[in-house]
């Protein structure tokens, strides 16, 4: 079983600037848009608390990174984009108030893929975010450069955020566990939007069990032991259609599913009715992120106008031109192309809620993306992360072999039900099979 990473040190001070000779060391990463000023003097008070034999809570002098999408007062918040440099949030976002209460250090602003657009980080204000793994190739996106930092130890837990496969892409891609919870609008107070219908805010991080701490934190409930589950009561129905073309990812996963069976757990093959409609499906981020992000941008002293006034003074991405002034056509939420995608998400989540019902599945397994990333372009996913980001449902990914090149493989699942918690032991028991083989 692996062990949690997320536990308080002995002296949280060399631990922070272990932590921050790290990032420096690991600059040509981009992985980082800038470090907290005020990081060295917290972990100063969480040692003289320690000294006292008082504790701020769970994550006490713990370092956390959090994506540059999430408010943290008094530090920049910029989507990473040179058009929105000069932002500063005047107040923490839910997740991040929820954070401090726990004793956790912020440490740091992660790189992402700029307005958190794509599926491989790049960004005008921090360039491309690189793979620790493999230099010349991308760690995913959007969320890059949480998952970046956290594999290359500039801490060992940061949140991202999750709109088509945002936080699971790149953990996938960088060997860690990435959480998507299930939708939860009031999640989002102080979050940058890109989809209102589709957002979500999650870990990432090395294990299932800080997954599960994490989440509890940001959620604000209080932590407990993630119940263990013998894989032998267990269920799992695998979507052979999404394991895609990759022959040495798939290599890896068939090797994966046989020690899962070894371990005791049931393999049920399963066709999903509506997965040509998620391939088809158009993301509702296209008729909502014009809108929100405008809304979003007023609640800031000194931004733009609006997504308009960024566009006019093409301080972004260039690439990004084209399907900005796609965005910039939306003039209004309900129209018929996005009264559809509403009505295709509850569609989908019955139709699953009806798969997993009717094999008796505590939930679908299958690889995180169709295939492994060779480079520092973008690459395409395929449309599993879509399942729980069009649905509303949680999924979680964690690494479930190493390839042939060296890079790890991301093993998802997706849970029937909202609460996190079934997901999470099943999770936690595929993990520990893995971690030992069988």
């Amino acid at each position: 079983m692996k062990a949690m990473r997320l536990k308080p040190v002995a002296d949280c001070r060399d631990d922070i600037a272990r932590r921050l000779d790290a990032i420096e060391t690991n600059g040509p990463l981009n992985a980082i848009l800038g470090v907290n000023p005020d990081a060295v003097a917290q972990a100063e008070r969480c040692h003289r608390a320690s000294l006292r034999g008082t504790s701020f809570g769970p994550l006490h002098g713990l370092p956390i990174i959090i994506k540059d999408n999430i408010a943290c007062a008094g530090m920049p918040v910029t989507l990473g984009c040179r058009g929105l440099a000069s932002l500063h949030a005047t107040a923490d976002s839910l997740a991040v108030r929820r954070l401090r209460e726990a004793g956790a250090i912020i440490l740091a602003r992660a790189n992402m893929s700029e307005f958190a657009f794509d599926v491989r980080s790049r960004s005008s204000l921090g360039g491309d975010v690189r793979n620790p793994l493999a230099m010349g190739i991308t760690a995913g996106g959007s969320s890059g450069g949480s998952a970046a930092a956290v594999a290359a130890g500039m801490a060992d837990g940061a949140l991202g955020t999750d709109t088509g496969g945002s936080i699971r892409i790149p953990a996938g891609y960088t060997g860690l566990v990435g959480l998507r919870p299930a939708h939860r609008r009031e999640m989002l107070d102080g979050v940058a939007p890109l989809s209102l219908s589709k957002d979500t805010i999650g870990p990432m991080v090395h294990t299932v069990r800080d997954a599960a701490l994490l989440h509890a934190i940001i959620h604000g409930i209080k932590p407990s032991p993630l119940p263990e589950m013998p894989l032998s009561g267990i269920r799992l129905g695998v979507v052979s259609a999404l394991e895609g073309s990759d022959e040495i990812q798939r290599k890896v996963w068939h090797a994966a599913l046989e020690t899962l069976r070894r371990a005791g757990a049931t393999i049920v093959p399963v066709t999903l009715p509506e997965l040509d409609a998620v391939r088809r499906a158009t993301c509702l981020s296209v008729y909502e992120f014009r809108l929100a992000i405008d809304a979003w941008l007023k609640g800031h002293a000194g931004a733009p106008a609006g997504l308009a006034a960024i566009f006019d003074s093409g301080q972004f991405l260039p690439e990004f031109s084209p399907f900005i002034t796609l965005l910039l056509e939306a003039k209004t939420l309900k129209n018929p192309e996005w009264l559809a995608g509403r009505r295709f998400r509850r569609r989908l989540r019955q139709s699953l809620a009806e798969v997993l019902a009717a094999n008796n599945l505590q939930g679908l397994l299958y690889p995180t993306v169709s295939q492994l990333p060779v480079s520092l372009e973008k690459m395409p996913p395929g449309c599993a992360p879509e399942l729980a980001a069009i649905s509303g449902l949680p999924a979680v990914t964690f690494p479930c072999g190493i390839s042939s090149r060296g890079l790890p493989v991301g093993m998802e699942i997706l849970s029937g039900e909202r609460d996190e918690s079934l997901l999470l032991s099943v999770a936690l028991a595929c993990e520990t099979a893995l971690h030992t083989g069988g």
